[in-house]
């Protein structure tokens, strides 16, 4: 079965709970989506580090299946969100 986008972005608030996302309860399937695409984009970007201290998109996906493999969240939601992960990555690293 296939989680919602709206189901897997609550699971990413919960990797990040110091993050503020717009509330999910608000947000239809697409706009979900689009709003997860976007914020692990920009996490595998480094974007909200300064620029002289960013890591490289490979090093900020390495970290991000760390966090996503140490989490509490299930299995199911682990495996959809590294999917995801690696769709961003190989759209932005050109592999």
């Amino acid at each position: 079965m296939k989680l919602s986008f709206v189901e897997l972005l609550n699971a990413y608030r919960q990797l990040w709970s110091n993050r503020s996302l717009a509330n999910a309860q608000n947000l239809n399937e697409e706009n979900s989506k689009q709003l997860l695409l976007e914020t692990i984009e920009k996490e595998l970007r480094d974007e909200m580090t300064h620029p002289r201290v960013r890591q490289s998109p490979e090093v900020k996906f390495y970290i991000a299946l760390q966090r996503i493999m140490l989490s509490s969240l299930n299995d199911h939601e682990k495996l959809e969100l590294i999917k995801l992960h690696l769709e961003v990555m190989n759209k932005i690293s050109h592999y």
